[in-house]
Protein backbone atom coordinates (compact mmCIF):
# COMPACT_ATOMS: atom_id res chain seq x y z
CA UNK A 1 0.00 0.00 0.00
CA UNK A 2 2.81 2.42 0.81
CA UNK A 3 4.43 1.89 -2.58
CA UNK A 4 1.09 2.43 -4.30
CA UNK A 5 1.00 5.86 -2.65
CA UNK A 6 4.55 6.51 -3.87
CA UNK A 7 3.61 5.47 -7.40
CA UNK A 8 0.49 7.65 -7.41
CA UNK A 9 2.40 10.63 -6.08
CA UNK A 10 5.17 10.20 -8.66
CA UNK A 11 2.49 10.07 -11.36
CA UNK A 12 1.30 13.53 -10.36
CA UNK A 13 4.87 14.87 -10.28
CA UNK A 14 6.13 13.32 -13.53
CA UNK A 15 3.44 11.89 -15.82
CA UNK A 16 0.75 14.52 -15.26
CA UNK A 17 2.95 17.44 -16.44
CA UNK A 18 3.89 15.43 -19.54
CA UNK A 19 0.26 14.72 -20.33
CA UNK A 20 -0.64 18.35 -19.73
CA UNK A 21 2.05 19.48 -22.19
CA UNK A 22 0.75 16.99 -24.74
CA UNK A 23 -2.78 18.29 -24.17
CA UNK A 24 -1.61 21.86 -24.81
CA UNK A 25 -0.01 20.74 -28.08
CA UNK A 26 -3.21 18.99 -29.16
CA UNK A 27 -5.27 22.04 -28.23
CA UNK A 28 -2.96 24.27 -30.26
CA UNK A 29 -3.23 21.88 -33.20
CA UNK A 30 -7.01 21.92 -32.90
CA UNK A 31 -7.08 25.73 -32.93
CA UNK A 32 -4.63 25.97 -35.83
CA UNK A 33 -6.54 23.50 -38.01
CA UNK A 34 -9.95 24.95 -37.06
CA UNK A 35 -11.25 21.37 -37.09
CA UNK A 36 -10.50 18.07 -35.34
CA UNK A 37 -7.43 16.17 -36.54
CA UNK A 38 -8.02 13.20 -38.79
CA UNK A 39 -5.98 10.78 -36.69
CA UNK A 40 -7.62 9.87 -33.39
CA UNK A 41 -4.33 10.04 -31.46
CA UNK A 42 -3.93 13.73 -32.36
CA UNK A 43 -7.40 14.86 -31.36
CA UNK A 44 -8.06 16.98 -28.30
CA UNK A 45 -10.37 14.89 -26.12
CA UNK A 46 -12.22 15.84 -22.99
CA UNK A 47 -9.84 13.86 -20.80
CA UNK A 48 -7.08 16.20 -22.01
CA UNK A 49 -9.11 19.10 -20.67
CA UNK A 50 -9.32 17.33 -17.30
CA UNK A 51 -5.53 17.02 -17.15
CA UNK A 52 -5.10 20.69 -18.01
CA UNK A 53 -7.51 21.63 -15.23
CA UNK A 54 -5.57 19.52 -12.72
CA UNK A 55 -2.26 21.19 -13.55
CA UNK A 56 -3.90 24.63 -13.51
CA UNK A 57 -5.32 24.00 -10.04
CA UNK A 58 -1.91 22.89 -8.74
CA UNK A 59 -0.27 26.04 -10.11
CA UNK A 60 -3.04 28.33 -8.83
CA UNK A 61 -2.91 26.93 -5.30
CA UNK A 62 0.89 27.08 -5.19
CA UNK A 63 1.19 30.58 -6.67
CA UNK A 64 -1.68 32.38 -4.97
CA UNK A 65 -2.14 30.49 -1.68
CA UNK A 66 1.18 29.01 -0.52
CA UNK A 67 3.72 31.29 -2.16
CA UNK A 68 2.67 34.46 -0.25
CA UNK A 69 2.94 32.62 3.10
CA UNK A 70 6.27 33.12 4.87
CA UNK A 71 7.55 29.79 6.17
CA UNK A 72 9.81 31.57 8.68
CA UNK A 73 6.97 33.61 10.19
CA UNK A 74 4.74 30.53 10.41
CA UNK A 75 7.59 28.57 12.01
CA UNK A 76 8.19 31.15 14.74
CA UNK A 77 4.46 31.65 15.32
CA UNK A 78 3.98 27.94 15.98
CA UNK A 79 7.11 27.80 18.11
CA UNK A 80 5.90 30.66 20.30
CA UNK A 81 2.54 29.12 21.13
CA UNK A 82 1.74 27.41 24.41
CA UNK A 83 1.77 23.64 24.52
CA UNK A 84 -1.97 23.44 25.14
CA UNK A 85 -2.70 25.55 22.05
CA UNK A 86 -0.41 23.34 19.98
CA UNK A 87 -2.18 20.23 21.23
CA UNK A 88 -5.52 21.67 20.12
CA UNK A 89 -4.01 22.79 16.80
CA UNK A 90 -2.62 19.33 16.06
CA UNK A 91 -5.96 17.71 16.88
CA UNK A 92 -7.82 20.13 14.60
CA UNK A 93 -5.35 19.57 11.76
CA UNK A 94 -5.68 15.78 11.98
CA UNK A 95 -9.48 15.86 12.05
CA UNK A 96 -9.83 18.27 9.13
CA UNK A 97 -7.17 16.41 7.16
CA UNK A 98 -9.26 13.24 7.24
CA UNK A 99 -12.43 15.13 6.39
CA UNK A 100 -10.76 16.84 3.44
CA UNK A 101 -9.34 13.52 2.17
CA UNK A 102 -12.83 12.06 2.04
CA UNK A 103 -14.32 15.18 0.45
CA UNK A 104 -11.55 15.61 -2.10
CA UNK A 105 -12.03 12.23 -3.77
CA UNK A 106 -15.71 12.94 -4.41
CA UNK A 107 -14.93 16.43 -5.71
CA UNK A 108 -12.36 15.09 -8.19
CA UNK A 109 -14.75 12.37 -9.35
CA UNK A 110 -17.45 14.97 -9.94
CA UNK A 111 -15.06 17.20 -11.87
CA UNK A 112 -13.90 14.29 -14.05
CA UNK A 113 -17.47 13.22 -14.79
CA UNK A 114 -18.61 16.74 -15.65
CA UNK A 115 -15.51 17.42 -17.75
CA UNK A 116 -15.83 14.26 -19.83
CA UNK A 117 -19.64 14.11 -20.05
CA UNK A 118 -20.86 17.70 -20.18
CA UNK A 119 -17.95 20.14 -20.56
CA UNK A 120 -20.20 22.94 -21.85
CA UNK A 121 -22.58 22.94 -18.89
CA UNK A 122 -22.51 25.22 -15.89
CA UNK A 123 -22.03 22.24 -13.60
CA UNK A 124 -18.56 21.65 -15.02
CA UNK A 125 -17.50 25.16 -14.02
CA UNK A 126 -19.05 24.71 -10.59
CA UNK A 127 -17.20 21.42 -10.06
CA UNK A 128 -13.89 23.07 -11.01
CA UNK A 129 -14.51 25.88 -8.50
CA UNK A 130 -15.38 23.32 -5.81
CA UNK A 131 -12.17 21.37 -6.44
CA UNK A 132 -10.18 24.61 -6.37
CA UNK A 133 -11.70 25.60 -3.01
CA UNK A 134 -11.08 22.12 -1.63
CA UNK A 135 -7.46 22.17 -2.80
CA UNK A 136 -6.89 25.56 -1.16
CA UNK A 137 -8.30 24.49 2.20
CA UNK A 138 -6.63 21.07 2.28
CA UNK A 139 -3.28 22.47 1.16
CA UNK A 140 -3.38 25.07 3.93
CA UNK A 141 -4.13 22.35 6.49
CA UNK A 142 -1.24 20.19 5.29
CA UNK A 143 1.06 23.21 5.21
CA UNK A 144 0.34 23.90 8.87
CA UNK A 145 0.95 20.21 9.58
CA UNK A 146 4.39 20.16 7.96
CA UNK A 147 5.29 23.45 9.68
CA UNK A 148 4.35 21.92 13.04
CA UNK A 149 6.47 18.88 12.25
CA UNK A 150 9.37 21.16 11.35
CA UNK A 151 9.11 22.91 14.71
CA UNK A 152 8.92 19.57 16.52
CA UNK A 153 12.01 18.18 14.82
CA UNK A 154 14.07 21.33 15.53
CA UNK A 155 12.99 21.97 19.12
CA UNK A 156 15.70 21.54 21.75
CA UNK A 157 13.60 19.85 24.44
CA UNK A 158 11.56 17.73 21.97
CA UNK A 159 8.40 18.54 23.93
CA UNK A 160 6.37 19.07 20.77
CA UNK A 161 7.80 15.89 19.28
CA UNK A 162 6.61 13.98 22.33
CA UNK A 163 3.20 15.57 21.85
CA UNK A 164 3.08 14.39 18.23
CA UNK A 165 4.07 10.84 19.18
CA UNK A 166 1.56 10.71 22.03
CA UNK A 167 -1.16 11.64 19.53
CA UNK A 168 -0.57 8.36 17.70
CA UNK A 169 -1.17 6.35 20.85
CA UNK A 170 -4.16 8.51 21.82
CA UNK A 171 -5.69 7.36 18.54
CA UNK A 172 -5.63 3.78 19.86
CA UNK A 173 -8.04 4.68 22.67
CA UNK A 174 -10.50 6.26 20.24
CA UNK A 175 -10.59 3.31 17.83
CA UNK A 176 -10.04 -0.07 19.48
CA UNK A 177 -13.16 -0.04 21.67
CA UNK A 178 -15.55 0.57 18.79
CA UNK A 179 -17.30 -2.07 16.74
CA UNK A 180 -16.04 -2.48 13.18
CA UNK A 181 -16.82 -4.72 10.25
CA UNK A 182 -14.49 -5.60 7.40
CA UNK A 183 -15.31 -2.60 5.15
CA UNK A 184 -14.71 -0.24 8.07
CA UNK A 185 -11.44 -2.00 8.85
CA UNK A 186 -10.37 -1.50 5.24
CA UNK A 187 -11.03 2.25 5.53
CA UNK A 188 -8.88 2.39 8.66
CA UNK A 189 -6.13 0.43 6.91
CA UNK A 190 -6.21 2.74 3.89
CA UNK A 191 -6.09 5.79 6.16
CA UNK A 192 -3.05 4.39 7.97
CA UNK A 193 -1.31 3.76 4.63
CA UNK A 194 -1.82 7.38 3.60
CA UNK A 195 -0.65 8.64 6.99
CA UNK A 196 2.60 6.69 6.73
CA UNK A 197 3.29 8.01 3.26
CA UNK A 198 2.43 11.56 4.27
CA UNK A 199 4.70 11.32 7.31
CA UNK A 200 7.59 9.97 5.23
CA UNK A 201 7.11 12.72 2.64
CA UNK A 202 6.96 15.50 5.24
CA UNK A 203 10.03 14.23 7.10
CA UNK A 204 11.97 14.12 3.83
CA UNK A 205 10.89 17.63 2.85
CA UNK A 206 11.79 19.04 6.26
CA UNK A 207 15.21 17.36 6.03
CA UNK A 208 15.83 18.90 2.59
CA UNK A 209 14.78 22.33 3.87
CA UNK A 210 17.05 22.13 6.92
CA UNK A 211 20.02 20.92 4.87
CA UNK A 212 19.53 23.83 2.47
CA UNK A 213 19.47 26.22 5.44
CA UNK A 214 22.89 24.98 6.61
CA UNK A 215 22.30 22.02 8.93
CA UNK A 216 25.62 20.61 10.14
CA UNK A 217 26.67 16.96 10.34
CA UNK A 218 25.75 16.21 14.00
CA UNK A 219 22.38 17.87 13.52
CA UNK A 220 21.70 15.69 10.48
CA UNK A 221 22.43 12.54 12.47
CA UNK A 222 20.20 13.76 15.30
CA UNK A 223 17.44 14.48 12.80
CA UNK A 224 17.71 11.00 11.29
CA UNK A 225 17.40 9.53 14.78
CA UNK A 226 14.29 11.58 15.45
CA UNK A 227 12.83 10.44 12.13
CA UNK A 228 13.41 6.84 13.16
CA UNK A 229 11.67 7.41 16.48
CA UNK A 230 8.66 9.09 14.87
CA UNK A 231 8.39 6.40 12.18
CA UNK A 232 8.70 3.51 14.66
CA UNK A 233 6.11 5.13 16.93
CA UNK A 234 3.71 5.36 13.98
CA UNK A 235 4.26 1.70 13.06
CA UNK A 236 3.93 0.53 16.66
CA UNK A 237 0.72 2.49 17.21
CA UNK A 238 -0.81 1.11 14.00
CA UNK A 239 0.25 -2.44 14.87
CA UNK A 240 -1.31 -2.24 18.35
CA UNK A 241 -4.46 -0.62 16.97
CA UNK A 242 -5.07 -3.24 14.29
CA UNK A 243 -4.21 -6.11 16.64
CA UNK A 244 -6.88 -5.15 19.15
CA UNK A 245 -9.45 -4.12 16.53
CA UNK A 246 -9.27 -7.59 14.98
CA UNK A 247 -9.29 -9.20 18.43
CA UNK A 248 -12.31 -7.35 19.82
CA UNK A 249 -14.34 -7.67 16.58
CA UNK A 250 -13.43 -11.33 15.93
CA UNK A 251 -11.94 -10.56 12.51
CA UNK A 252 -9.35 -12.99 11.19
CA UNK A 253 -6.02 -11.68 10.01
CA UNK A 254 -6.63 -13.31 6.62
CA UNK A 255 -8.77 -10.29 5.74
CA UNK A 256 -5.63 -8.25 5.00
CA UNK A 257 -4.63 -10.37 1.97
CA UNK A 258 -8.16 -9.74 0.68
CA UNK A 259 -7.54 -6.02 1.02
CA UNK A 260 -4.37 -6.47 -1.02
CA UNK A 261 -6.42 -8.17 -3.74
CA UNK A 262 -8.79 -5.23 -3.80
CA UNK A 263 -5.92 -2.80 -4.32
CA UNK A 264 -4.47 -5.11 -6.95
CA UNK A 265 -7.74 -4.91 -8.86
CA UNK A 266 -7.56 -1.12 -8.77
CA UNK A 267 -3.96 -1.08 -9.98
CA UNK A 268 -4.70 -3.37 -12.94
CA UNK A 269 -8.12 -1.85 -13.73
CA UNK A 270 -10.01 -5.11 -13.12
CA UNK A 271 -13.58 -4.30 -12.14
CA UNK A 272 -13.59 -0.78 -13.59
CA UNK A 273 -14.54 -1.73 -17.12
CA UNK A 274 -17.18 0.60 -18.52
CA UNK A 275 -17.00 2.92 -15.51
CA UNK A 276 -16.55 6.63 -16.21
CA UNK A 277 -13.61 7.04 -13.84
CA UNK A 278 -10.11 8.37 -14.26
CA UNK A 279 -8.06 5.17 -14.16
CA UNK A 280 -5.07 6.95 -12.63
CA UNK A 281 -7.43 8.06 -9.85
CA UNK A 282 -9.05 4.67 -9.14
CA UNK A 283 -6.56 3.38 -6.58
CA UNK A 284 -6.13 6.89 -5.13
CA UNK A 285 -9.86 7.10 -4.51
CA UNK A 286 -9.77 3.72 -2.79
CA UNK A 287 -7.07 4.63 -0.29
CA UNK A 288 -7.91 8.34 -0.03
CA UNK A 289 -4.56 9.89 -0.95
CA UNK A 290 -4.62 13.67 -1.43
CA UNK A 291 -2.31 14.04 -4.43
CA UNK A 292 -2.91 17.67 -5.42
CA UNK A 293 -2.49 19.21 -1.92
CA UNK A 294 0.63 17.13 -1.24
CA UNK A 295 2.21 18.19 -4.52
CA UNK A 296 1.46 21.85 -3.73
CA UNK A 297 3.10 21.55 -0.30
CA UNK A 298 6.12 19.80 -1.83
CA UNK A 299 6.56 22.56 -4.43
CA UNK A 300 6.40 25.26 -1.74
CA UNK A 301 8.99 23.62 0.52
CA UNK A 302 11.35 22.82 -2.36
CA UNK A 303 10.98 26.38 -3.58
CA UNK A 304 11.85 27.66 -0.11
CA UNK A 305 14.89 25.36 0.03
CA UNK A 306 16.10 26.61 -3.36
CA UNK A 307 16.36 30.15 -1.95
CA UNK A 308 19.21 29.09 0.34
CA UNK A 309 21.21 27.34 -2.38
CA UNK A 310 23.70 29.32 -4.44
CA UNK A 311 23.12 28.69 -8.14
CA UNK A 312 26.35 29.80 -9.82
CA UNK A 313 25.82 28.39 -13.30
CA UNK A 314 22.27 28.47 -14.64
CA UNK A 315 23.10 25.85 -17.27
CA UNK A 316 24.27 23.42 -14.61
CA UNK A 317 21.17 24.22 -12.56
CA UNK A 318 18.82 23.41 -15.43
CA UNK A 319 20.77 20.23 -16.15
CA UNK A 320 20.48 19.12 -12.52
CA UNK A 321 16.76 19.84 -12.38
CA UNK A 322 16.10 17.97 -15.63
CA UNK A 323 18.24 15.07 -14.42
CA UNK A 324 16.34 14.88 -11.12
CA UNK A 325 13.02 14.95 -12.95
CA UNK A 326 14.14 12.21 -15.35
CA UNK A 327 15.29 10.12 -12.38
CA UNK A 328 11.85 10.48 -10.79
CA UNK A 329 10.22 9.60 -14.11
CA UNK A 330 12.33 6.46 -14.42
CA UNK A 331 11.55 5.50 -10.83
CA UNK A 332 7.83 5.96 -11.50
CA UNK A 333 7.92 3.78 -14.64
CA UNK A 334 9.88 1.02 -12.91
CA UNK A 335 7.73 1.11 -9.77
CA UNK A 336 4.50 1.18 -11.79
CA UNK A 337 5.61 -1.81 -13.87
CA UNK A 338 6.64 -3.71 -10.74
CA UNK A 339 3.35 -3.01 -8.96
CA UNK A 340 1.35 -4.03 -12.04
CA UNK A 341 3.22 -7.33 -12.30
CA UNK A 342 2.75 -8.09 -8.61
CA UNK A 343 -0.95 -7.19 -8.84
CA UNK A 344 -1.52 -9.49 -11.82
CA UNK A 345 0.25 -12.33 -10.02
CA UNK A 346 -1.92 -11.86 -6.94
CA UNK A 347 -5.11 -11.81 -9.00
CA UNK A 348 -4.13 -14.88 -11.03
CA UNK A 349 -3.41 -16.86 -7.86
CA UNK A 350 -6.68 -15.81 -6.19
CA UNK A 351 -9.39 -18.55 -6.08
CA UNK A 352 -12.02 -15.99 -7.04
CA UNK A 353 -11.93 -12.33 -7.91
CA UNK A 354 -14.32 -9.57 -6.97
CA UNK A 355 -13.03 -6.24 -8.13
CA UNK A 356 -16.26 -4.51 -9.11
CA UNK A 357 -17.77 -4.16 -5.66
CA UNK A 358 -16.68 -2.38 -2.55
CA UNK A 359 -15.04 -5.50 -1.23
CA UNK A 360 -12.98 -8.31 -2.70
CA UNK A 361 -13.11 -11.76 -1.11
CA UNK A 362 -12.08 -15.22 -2.22
CA UNK A 363 -14.96 -17.55 -2.99
CA UNK A 364 -13.39 -20.93 -2.40
CA UNK A 365 -15.77 -23.84 -1.93
CA UNK A 366 -14.98 -26.61 0.57
CA UNK A 367 -13.13 -29.51 -0.92
CA UNK A 368 -11.72 -27.57 -3.88
CA UNK A 369 -8.04 -27.19 -4.59
CA UNK A 370 -6.14 -24.04 -5.36
CA UNK A 371 -5.49 -23.44 -9.02
CA UNK A 372 -4.47 -20.41 -11.03
CA UNK A 373 -7.29 -18.56 -12.64
CA UNK A 374 -7.06 -15.71 -15.08
CA UNK A 375 -8.50 -12.39 -13.85
CA UNK A 376 -10.56 -12.10 -17.01
CA UNK A 377 -12.41 -15.31 -16.21
CA UNK A 378 -12.37 -14.96 -12.44
CA UNK A 379 -15.62 -15.43 -10.63
CA UNK A 380 -17.03 -12.05 -9.72
CA UNK A 381 -18.81 -11.73 -6.43
CA UNK A 382 -20.19 -8.45 -5.11
CA UNK A 383 -20.45 -8.37 -1.35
Amino acid sequence: GFWICVDSFLYTVTMLPLRAMWSVMLLGLRIALLRPAKHANFRFHRRHLYQLIQVSIIYAVYRFILYPISIGKLYHWIRGQAMLKLYVLIAIVEVFDRLMCSLGQDCLDSMYWNTTRRPRSMRMLVSVVVVLCYACVHTAILFVHVATLNVAMNSADHALLTLLISGNFAEIKSTVFKKYNKPNLFKITASDICERFKLALFLTLVLILNIAQGMDGPSKWNYVQMCGIVWCAELLADWIKHSFITKFNFIKSTVYPNFALLLAGDVTGIGHEGVNLDHSHAVVKRIGLAQIPLVCVMLRLLGEASRYIEWDDWRLTILMLVGAWLALLGAKLLLGSYLARISWNKLEQAPAISASGTKLTPNKQPGTTNRKRSPSVGKVKIV
